[in-house]
C-alpha cells in the first residue's frame, strides 16, 4: 500500500484509518453522524460514506476503494441507521445529494 491511499475500516472501536505508516482510531463517541453523499464522475456517479467526526473532520470512503463493501457491511452491526438499506439508499443517490445514514450516532 502506499501512503497516498488511505484504507478505513469500521470495527467495535470506531473508525480506524491506516495511511500506510501508521493508524489512528476515531473513536465511537467522536463520530457525530454517518452521512452519504454523491458526486458527478467521468463516466458516472461517485458515491461516498462520510463519518462526520465532532472536531468538524471527517473520514470518507469513496465507492472506489476496495474496503468499501466491507465498510458498508459493518455498518448495521455498529450504529443504528436512519434507512433500512443502505446499499440501495446509496444507489439510489444522484450527484449533489447528501443522505444522513446514521446521526446522532448511537453505537450498538
Amino acid at each position: 500500500m502506499t501512503a497516498d491511499r488511505m484504507r478505513v475500516a469500521v470495527s467495535a472501536r470506531g473508525v480506524e484509518v491506516d495511511d500506510g505508516q501508521g493508524g489512528v482510531l476515531a473513536p465511537w463517541a467522536d463520530v457525530r453522524r454517518v452521512t452519504a453523499f454523491a458526486l458527478g464522475a467521468p463516466g458516472g456517479t461517485a458515491r461516498y460514506v462520510s463519518f462526520d467526526l465532532v472536531n468538524g473532520h471527517s473520514v470518507e470512503v469513496d465507492d472506489a476503494a476496495p474496503e468499501w463493501d466491507d465498510v458498508l457491511a459493518a455498518l448495521p452491526g455498529r450504529v443504528e441507521l436512519a434507512v433500512d438499506d443502505p446499499l440501495a439508499a446509496l444507489g439510489a443517490l444522484a450527484p449533489g445529494e447528501r443522505l444522513v445514514l446514521a446521526g446522532p450516532v448511537r453505537t450498538r
